[in-house]
């Protein structure tokens, strides 16, 4: 095909935004933009190429997947595998295994998948994810075996009714999109099948170009470059993406590739030898950018970064492209240097290599949780990260813990809670959207190990609930399960869990993978043991979820998730009888073993009330069943749902439904008054 300068100039176009946005400049704040700036050029570049091929009756399969094989795969291995390397040195057991995860989905062209699954792409731990960035890799490679598949297929019909296949599956996809990120947010900005029409939108410009040839309008062109120029700077993270919103960037790519002619004035900027220049290395540049941001953010314990590293790594980043660019990328695109059959075997033992590695990552990081709950045991303070909480509460009921007075079960909504709040020693064995097997479970086995005189119980409304959906128990099952057997015949508690028997486990031979992760790993060192404020959040020594203080005071906009946050858990409601059964046998079980049983009733956003009071009154209805219910048990009572009887102020809250330590403070307050 015709070689197109200003082609490559879009391509900076679309990665330099990428980088400046990742590297944290908010001036950039759409600058993800620039991979549906991508999505297009790649769907234009691949359709034109098939229709040339097709028409002309040299279509070739393999020749295609070979191309492609060349252009993606090295680079994408090297970085990769150099990666891996930094991942075994600086991340944590959780982040290495989702990094595992991710490395075994980039290469099975399934990373976006991985992390749909996994996390939000403008979470601030995603800012920590050295991987992230392949989704759109994955995007692209799905579109590239499954497309030439379909144009072989409909060739038969004609290249005219072919096009209108492309625009109905373009409409399908995009209606889709329209409708996904108002139901499915996640999945709508990860998943191909929303993200295919920005692609088609490339491969009808390569029909029209076919047919008419690049026409010459410097209006036009420069409608197109001003639509993609408006979206990288007035985006932002709460632009519905992709959704109607992307036409901008989309339409102005397309706008672009059909009416940019060589003797245009746009075209000729970005044929400029700065453009071209960074035009082709833009793809290395894209591979190292992530990389080399999150591990310096692993590094340095913080997400933000100063201007000056800032600017640093994005030089990094370019002089890494170059390099790769030069000595991998071309060498491997030369057919003379690098014959087919070496080029498939390197390709298939390049992501052999890095699925071995992504399943060594996950082998070697399992049991993290308990590991994370030792160090807990032994410090003050370590780092809060996503894992499997319950399996994390389990690890720490493992260790030796100091007797407290009192011990604390339920949800994230009573995580705020600290020694310091009750003023007694506390133990705190809560966990996010807690179900009553989980209460009961946490709360039973701390008995036999703490002996602690009284316990809070969190009364979430999904306690009682039998559409609550929650559970995540699951991954506790025995312990759950020896509970409720000893706690039905009230028989003498004792424990499941026994460090003796989990220590002949633990002190097993170490494997190979186990002593490279432990020469290799800087992890314990990284995690904080004290009062320091770098983390995003952390565990204190009592278990309570303390944040720190740059998070605290941060402002935030928070009215938005109320419809959300109000069906959390509640979509449908209907007294669960088994649970309430659960809840009165746990009550009944822990008072005759002396122990004394409190409720807390969180409280919610005065504003969120308020919503309840006139969407979802089965909110009051539930607070006065467990007012009720603690009337009857002998079971005492802190709180309320309402957040301005609690004497909450609006401020007092991290969103809708998660009061601050400053809240919580004056719900202990004013209850014993």
């Amino acid at each position: 095909m015709k070689y197109r300068g200003e082609i490559d100039g879009l391509r900076a176009l679309a990665v330099v935004p990428v980088i400046l946005f990742h590297a944290g400049f908010e001036l950039f704040s759409g600058g993800f933009v620039g991979v549906d700036v991508f999505f297009v050029i790649s769907g234009y570049l691949i359709t034109t190429i098939l229709i040339e091929d097709l028409e002309s009756q040299r279509f070739s399969l393999v020749n295609f997947y070979e191309r492609r094989a060349r252009r993606i795969l090295p680079a994408l291995s090297f970085v990769m595998i150099i990666s891996s390397v930094f991942a075994w040195v600086l991340l944590s057991d959780v982040a290495l295994n989702k990094f595992g995860n991710g490395l075994i989905g980039v290469s099975l062209f399934l990373s976006n998948v991985v992390f749909w699954l996994q996390q939000g792409y403008f979470a601030e731990s995603a800012q920590l994810n050295p991987l992230l960035h392949t989704w759109s890799l994955a995007v692209e490679e799905q579109y590239y075996v499954f497309f030439p598949l379909f144009l072989i297929i409909a060739w038969r019909f004609g290249i005219n009714r072919v096009f209108w296949m492309i625009v109905a599956m373009l409409a399908v996809s995009f209606l889709t999109s329209e409708w996904g990120w108002r139901n499915q947010a996640a999945a709508n900005f990860y998943l191909a099948p929303t993200r295919a029409w920005e692609l088609f939108f490339g491969s009808i410009s390569a029909f029209i170009v076919h047919k008419r040839g690049v026409q010459k309008n410097n209006s036009l062109a420069l409608i197109g470059l001003a639509a993609i120029i408006f979206s990288i700077f007035f985006y932002d993270e709460t632009t519905p993406f992709p959704s109607v919103y992307a036409l901008a960037p989309v339409l102005g790519v397309v706008f672009l590739v059909l009416y940019a002619d060589k003797d245009t004035f746009v075209a000729k900027i970005l044929s400029t030898k700065a453009f071209v220049g960074i035009g082709l290395i833009s793809y290395s540049a894209y591979l190292w950018h992530q990389p080399i941001f999150a591990f310096t953010r692993v590094f340095k314990n913080q997400v933000s970064m100063d201007t000056e590293i800032s600017l640093i790594l994005i030089g990094l980043t370019f002089i890494c492209a170059y390099f790769s660019w030069k000595y991998i990328e071309a060498p491997f695109r030369n057919k003379d240097l690098i014959q087919r059959s070496s080029m498939f075997i390197m390709s298939f033992g390049a992501l052999v290599v890095l699925v071995a590695v992504g399943y060594a990552s996950k082998q070697v990081s399992n049991g993290s949780e308990y590991k994370l709950a030792k160090m807990l045991s032994q410090n003050q303070f370590v780092y809060f990260e996503n894992m499997d909480e319950r399996k994390f509460i389990e690890g720490r009921l493992f260790y030796p813990l100091t007797n407290v007075d009192s011990i604390i079960v339920g949800s994230s909504r009573v995580m705020q809670i600290t020694s310091e709040i009750i003023g007694k020693d506390i133990q705190s064995f809560t966990v996010s959207g807690a179900s009553i097997e989980d209460d009961i479970a946490f709360g039973l086995e701390a008995l036999t190990k703490l002996n602690y005189q009284t316990i809070y119980i969190a009364a979430d409304p999904w306690l009682i609930n039998s559409n609550d959906g929650q559970n995540r128990y699951r991954s506790i099952y025995n312990l759950y399960s020896h509970w409720k057997g000893l706690m039905s015949s009230n028989e003498i508690p004792y424990p499941f869990l026994s460090l003796k028997d989990y220590q002949s486990t633990e002190d097993s031979d170490e494997s190979i993978l186990d002593s490279l992760r432990n020469i290799l790993s800087l992890q314990n060192i990284s995690i904080p043991i004290d009062r320091s404020i770098e983390a995003v959040a952390k565990k204190a020594y009592d278990g309570s979820h303390v944040y720190n203080e740059t998070y605290i005071n941060q402002a935030r906009e928070i009215s938005s998730d109320f419809i959300e946050l109000l069906n959390y858990a509640m979509d449908d409601f209907e007294y669960d009888n088994q649970s309430i059964k659960n809840l009165e046998i746990f009550v009944s079980y822990l008072q005759s073993n002396g122990v004394k049983v409190n409720f807390i009733l969180s409280p919610y956003h005065p504003e969120l009330y308020q919503l309840m009071t006139s969407k979802k009154p089965i909110f009051l209805e539930i607070e006065d069943w467990f007012r009720d219910f603690a009337s009857r048990n002998d079971v005492g009572i802190n709180g309320s749902y309402d957040g301005d009887l609690v004497g909450c102020s609006n401020d007092e809250f991290y969103d809708g439904m998660h009061p601050k330590e400053s809240c919580m403070r004056k719900l202990f307050l004013n209850s014993n008054k």
